[in-house]
């Protein structure tokens, strides 16, 4: 019997210590679990960027052709295949690229294939020193050059030039199918915010984390952890620690989280109770055994001489269970007392055994981090650790004959504890988080454990109970899920959580029929503010905007940042059309209000499309995208201003679109050009001037004029390049005349997104270098005056720069705009140009004559020359004239014609009659 109730006793130990074992490691499991988690997220967060981004790539290269390779070309001091798209040569060019990433972001490149090498040809990824990283070569030994040579594509996260990035590539093929280069698309990583949360993440006392990547690098780590601690816990043979690991595909990292086995072993010991029971057990069994030994004595014959059973009853009585050897026959008292030295041996090995393992026990007790404390039925302390009077501020002996409740524990729930004593028939174990209150008042939360302790008969005796204060991991806990949840630079929702809260109120508008606003906002040249003051100002302006925003929502409203300037609202409450706009103009309002940071202040507008739930009664992303189309339509009418979603602007909206991508292509194909238009002074009729006016031969629609198609991009970056290509094709037919020996003056139109672009001097300057043999006086620059110019201070700078230079400006289709006074009082322009639209109607309607002859009076006073546009008759000419007309324009001088037509032109009307 004394075997079978050691051997349970056993049994029961190690089934406690190992559950404890078991429970930590999934406790660690968890906690990968979640890691895991929030590094999926944030991919998630730019994988559909990265995937957008690489569709819209090769749908523009395949409006030039099908890819092919013609030949070897000249790279960086390199040889490699020269890669066309259609007839078009790709080696050394970004503009492809540029316009990807500019619409998306991110980076992009066209690689070439040369025997088993990649090498750029067309990239924005950077080098080190800011250049573009043409005629570099994809890394022979990374990862996704072994997918594309097995004419597969790659997806996850790479190093590139140093940097990571999260990055596809996808095999490219000419019209047979052979491999001959790869797409790129990826978005550099930043990972600052992980990298905080996991230095500050911990596991057990000693244990760490430990993130390393398919090479085996560790990329993340518990602070106060060295690199060499970490690597020589990881590559440990002789079991001193305990690891478990989470492999992420996505990320092809593996997450680690380390911890010393010594310190898994105490924490699995300090959950086991005294065991003291089980040497009282052990007695009785001696005094039955012992009992029995006598009753056979006296009832059996002795077995051998009577001395060496009195020598065997001395020793034994001494204490001494030592084998001698000594036999007798079965069921005599020598026999007997034979087998009962062993059986005494045998139980004083076990007592001895089970003292030392009630000592450890007691040891663990007394040195456990988790506080322990043991109640009797009634629910009264009967014991406790340290680490109980350390985590609660009460003393042993302040808390022995108390209930826990007495010392703060589940100070939420004051009917906690009773409720376990009560009803002993409904005892079972518990584990759960608590509120508890330490002695100097302030509250922590803990992991508790109660586990019942049984008599033999199956009654209940004690409660032994376990906790630990969370309260830490618990912070660091909520702040990986804020993380994952959350926009990192403002702290708003992200667009995971949107979706979710999306969801979820269009389910309660459904069951309350109730209306909501999904609304997409996009602030306006938002872009100008980083280029101008850099990112850490822009980036303080949106943190400033979000704060604002917030305090004027409702707390069942939502805001969220979807990444850059745009953001998605979630309103709920109002019941009627009229009450969202009302709603929307005060946010408006809110926008355009300045922002002080620094010694600066800042002045932007926004443009907010928005859709009506269940008016438009679609799924949530379909009613997100809707309010995107809407936001599009707000934006390219002006801005500063909502816009409800309708599907005639969603149709108008994709026209655009169609037209920005055609656009794109005829820029890249040369398919806009320039025709030039004469400028005489009408009272010598010499040309002195010739306006550069822009054309598009569309494949589909024919011969396209500046109003057809510009309108579209004059808010879009595009309308920059556009205007750069202007310019310098101006300069070079300036260049091309006088090497006929013609020589005049040029007048190209410029946008004012275009003008208040940071880089604008400089880049007419390094023009002007370009084409060292022309004047900066012989280059004119106009600015339209229906155009909204919003920095004055910034475009008078500008202009004052090019005038240094030798540059002239004018202003054109002047009465038509914003503030015609406003403009010729503030801009320092040389020249104003009556709008067309007035000489017109000159001769019949008295209204526009006298518009002319007061702009015309005004100009003298402001001391500015004056051109009209639209003389199409000697008679206005003559009215004009002797107004005081300087310059006249128009078809009744000449229609706009190609470079190569005004020489010729030149010789045959140089000076130019009037009459």
């Amino acid at each position: 019997m004394a075997t079978i109730s050691l051997t349970i006793g056993l049994i029961s130990f190690a089934y406690i210590f190992n559950q404890h074992l078991v429970n930590i490691q999934s406790k660690a499991n968890e906690e990968t679990q979640k890691l895991s988690n929030l590094l999926i997220t944030a991919k998630t967060l730019v994988s559909e960027h990265v995937l957008s981004s690489m569709a819209l790539l090769q749908q523009y290269a395949s409006l030039e052709g099908q890819p092919s390779i013609n030949g070897m070309t000249s790279l960086e001091d390199k040889q490699v295949p020269n890669l066309l798209f259609g007839n078009t040569p790709q080696t050394g060019k970004s503009i492809l690229v540029d316009s990807v990433t500019r619409i998306g972001s991110g980076t992009a490149t066209i690689f070439v294939k040369h025997d088993q090498h990649f090498f750029r040809i067309a990239t924005n990824v950077k080098k080190a020193d800011g250049s573009n990283a043409f005629g570099t070569e994809l890394d022979t030994k990374g990862k996704a050059i072994k997918q594309l040579l097995n004419d597969q594509t790659f997806y996850g996260v790479v190093d590139i030039l140093g940097e990571a990035y999260l990055s596809r590539y996808e095999p490219m093929h000419d019209h047979k199918g052979q491999l001959i280069g790869a797409w790129y698309v990826g978005y550099k990583l930043n990972f600052n915010a992980i990298d905080q949360a996991i230095r500050q993440w911990g596991f057990l006392e000693k244990g760490f984390i430990a993130i390393t990547d398919h090479q085996g690098k560790i990329r993340f780590l518990t602070a106060g952890v060295s690199q060499q601690q970490a690597r020589k816990a990881l590559n440990d043979t002789h079991d001193q620690w305990k690891k478990v690991t989470r492999e992420v595909p996505e990320w092809d990292f593996t997450i680690n989280i380390v911890y010393p086995a010594s310190e898994a072993y105490w924490s699995a010991l300090g959950a086991l109770s005294p065991v003291l029971i089980i040497t009282l057990v052990v007695a009785l069994v001696a005094l039955i055994a012992l009992i029995s030994g006598l009753r056979r004595f006296v009832l059996n014959p002795l077995g051998g001489e009577p001395e060496t059973a009195k020598q065997m009853l001395m020793r034994i009585e001494s204490g001494d269970f030592a084998e001698d050897n000594t036999t007798a026959e079965p069921g005599t008292l020598i026999a007997n007392m034979v087998k009962m030295r062993r059986r005494l041996r045998e139980m004083l090995s076990q007592i001895q055994t089970n003292a030392n393992r009630l000592k450890i026990s007691s040891s663990v007790f007394e040195h456990a981090t988790d506080a322990i404390f043991i109640t009797d039925a009634n629910g009264l302390i009967v014991q406790c650790n340290p680490s109980f009077s350390a985590i609660t501020g009460y003393s042993q002996t302040e808390v022995i004959g108390k209930p826990p409740q007495a010392f703060g524990l589940a100070c939420h729930e004051p009917e906690f504890f009773e409720s376990f004593y009560k009803k002993p028939q409904r005892v079972q174990e518990w584990r759960g988080e608590v509120w508890n209150q330490h002695r100097h008042g302030q509250e922590y939360l803990t992991e508790l454990e109660l586990s019942p302790v049984m008599n033999e008969a199956g009654t209940f005796e004690h409660y032994v109970g376990l906790f630990s204060d969370i309260t830490h991991a618990k912070e660091q806990q909520n702040k990986l899920e804020h993380l994952a949840y959350h926009d990192a630079l403002t702290q708003l929702p992200n667009r995971v959580l949107f979706s979710r809260r999306l969801q979820h109120a269009l389910i309660e508008a459904e069951r309350e029929q109730s209306l909501i606003a999904i609304c997409y906002i996009d602030l306006d040249d938002f872009k100008i503010v980083n280029d101008q003051y850099g990112h850490e100002y822009g980036d303080k302006l949106l943190t400033q905007l979000a704060s604002r925003l917030t305090g004027m929502l409702r707390p069942t409203d939502t805001i969220a940042r979807l990444g850059g300037d745009e953001f998605a609202m979630l309103l709920c409450g109002c019941h009627t059309q009229a009450e969202y706009t009302r709603l929307l103009k005060r946010l408006l309002t809110a926008i355009e209000k300045p922002f002080a940071i620094d010694k600066f202040k800042f002045s932007i507008s926004a443009s907010i499309g928005y859709t009506l739930y269940p008016f438009d009664h679609h799924p949530p992303d379909t009613l997100l995208r809707h309010a995107d189309h809407a936001m599009y339509h707000a934006k390219t009418h002006g801005g500063h201003q909502y816009h409800l979603f309708d599907l005639a602007s969603a149709q108008q909206s994709q026209q655009q679109q169609t037209l920005l991508k055609d656009l794109l292509v005829a820029i890249q194909h040369s398919h806009i050009r320039l025709v030039y238009q004469p400028q005489a002074c009408m009272q010598t009729g010499e040309i002195f001037c010739f306006e550069a006016l822009l054309r598009w031969q569309h494949p589909l629609r024919g011969l396209l004029y500046p109003n057809d198609f510009l309108a579209s991009v004059e808010h879009t970056t595009l309308i920059i390049d556009i205007g750069y290509w202007v310019i310098e094709e101006g300069l070079r037919q300036l260049n091309e005349w006088q090497k006929q020996g013609f020589e005049t003056q040029v007048s190209v139109n410029i946008a004012a997104l275009h003008l208040m672009h940071k880089q604008f001097a400089d880049h007419i300057t390094n023009l002007l270098q370009k084409y060292p043999d022309i004047k900066p006086q012989q280059l004119h620059i106009e600015i339209t005056e229906s155009a909204a110019i919003t920095d004055f201070a910034r475009v008078n700078r500008v202009i004052q720069q090019c005038h240094d230079l030798g540059v002239s400006f004018s202003i054109d289709d002047f009465g038509t705009g914003y503030s015609s006074l406003i403009y010729l009082r503030r801009l320092p322009v040389d020249i104003i140009k009556i709008d067309q639209s007035f000489v017109h109607n000159m001769l019949v309607n008295p209204e526009d004559m006298a518009v002319i002859r007061s702009v015309v009076t005004l100009c003298r006073e402001f001391g500015r020359k004056v051109i009209a546009e639209g003389v199409e008759k000697v008679e206005q000419a003559r009215i004009l004239r002797s107004l005081g007309c300087d310059y006249a324009q128009g078809y009744g001088i000449a229609r706009a014609m190609p470079g190569n037509k005004v020489v010729e032109w030149m010789s045959k009307h140089s000076p130019y009659q009037f009459d």
